[in-house]
């Protein structure tokens, strides 16, 4: 009995180290795919963890598109390339298993908890960066974000601001304990409109919109409130954040120069990247390129087609992925993978969970990242896949008979 109580506590320990070294560390992350799963081999439960997996549904879509997305290598030219992307997508395979089986609903909260718990610290050090108390990583005041790029940790943000306001609506919580709540939803939003990642303040802004419409549905008090609440929060950060305003006025000039059809500019490249992949699915529509071949894709197009950008803008197109997930997909698998995606995302949101404040989180996590995959391919890069795998386990957790 008593070695299955220490089992029961080392899973419950790791979960919630997981949770607050998830915006934290890399290699942490790392070490906890292997470790979950490991513990997963040690419980030797096989028949009980085979029939909650077949249990909950979702598995099943999650397994054709990882099938699918899986076989694009056949007809990829750069395997290596492909090789490493189907690395990145092995982390649903390591982790959601693990967590779904091992990890119990009622430690979800805590999980939330101890996420918040690390974000905290995340943001101390970020404040620290800004006020010039200290640098980390050779970062200053010009880029406030301790452990990942200003894109990845606008969508920690993000997430993190709308997982504190859905607790501050809250009914079931007295006003004494929503008071942590609003502070630490205050420092989280300031952090977010200084930190730069406009894909976290626009992801922010939908799921504002998302939990306002959850909370009140679509009546003229939640429309005017939705538009109240952005222009608010949108009109103290522009007046207020010299990084915030720096930001919006570049994205304004660079629609400007969109506008005339000059590309060379951050929101230009992602428009020119658009034009490509419309460009690629031209000639592959249903099976795409294959998952390793989406430089190889953009050096094809680009050496056939100008699209008025500059050589240092081709240059650097041809060396980077796409800056959208979706745009990736479509590259990789064709409409066939795009569906199966759009498909996947269906099945995520209408995920049954009795618990309602759970089931708003869920859907608000995945807010946040339907859109920031907009503006990058959050799939493909380690922290904001972790943040997605970690709203998907908590969610399927939850779901859970």
């Amino acid at each position: 009995m008593s070695k299955r109580v220490d089992f029961q506590d080392v899973l419950y320990y790791s979960a919630l180290l997981f949770a607050f070294l998830l915006p934290l560390s890399r290699s942490a992350s790392s070490f906890f795919l292997l470790l979950f799963f490991l513990l997963l081999l040690y419980k030797r439960d096989y028949k009980n963890t085979f029939e909650t997996l077949k249990s909950s549904a979702i598995f099943t879509y999650i397994a054709i598109f990882l099938l699918y997305i899986f076989a694009t290598l056949l007809w990829s030219e750069d395997i290596k390339e492909g090789i490493n992307q189907i690395r990145l997508y092995g982390y649903w395979i390591l982790l959601l298993p693990p967590l779904v089986v091992l990890v119990q609903k009622e430690w979800i909260w805590s999980m939330l908890s101890a996420f918040l718990l690390g974000m905290f610290v995340s943001e101390i050090l970020a404040y620290g960066m800004f006020f010039d108390f200290w640098n980390i990583n050779e970062r200053d005041s010009s880029y406030p974000t301790p452990f990942m790029t200003h894109i990845h940790y606008s969508i920690y943000l993000a997430f993190t601001a709308i997982l504190l306001l859905s607790r501050v609506f809250c009914k079931k919580l007295l006003l004494k304990e929503k008071l942590p709540y609003m502070l630490f939803f205050l420092l989280s939003t300031t952090n977010l409109m200084f930190s730069t990642g406009r894909a976290g303040q626009l992801a922010f802004f939908v799921a504002l919109i998302v939990l306002i419409f959850l909370k009140y549905r679509i009546t003229v008090k939640s429309v005017v409130m939705s538009f109240f609440s952005i222009t608010v929060i949108f009109l103290l950060a522009y007046n207020s954040l010299e990084l915030f305003k720096q930001r919006v006025d570049a994205g304004v000039k660079d629609v400007q120069n969109i506008a005339v059809q000059n590309y060379n500019n951050s929101f230009g490249i992602r428009v020119a990247f658009w034009l490509v992949a419309g460009e690629v699915l031209k000639e592959h529509s249903l099976l795409g390129n294959g998952i390793g071949d989406y430089k190889v894709s953009t050096k094809e197009i680009l050496g056939k087609k100008e699209f008025g950008l500059s050589d240092e803008t081709k240059e650097f197109m041809t060396t980077q992925h796409f800056h959208n997930q979706y745009l990736m997909v479509a590259v990789q698998g064709g409409f066939i993978g795009l569906t199966l995606m759009f498909l996947l995302f269906y099945k995520f949101f209408t995920l049954r969970i009795e618990d309602r404040e759970l089931k708003e989180i869920s859907v608000l996590g995945f807010v946040v990242i339907a859109v920031g995959s907009v503006a990058e391919p959050l799939w493909m890069l380690q922290f904001p896949l972790m943040l997605f795998l970690f709203i998907t386990s908590i969610s399927i957790i939850a779901s859970k008979k």
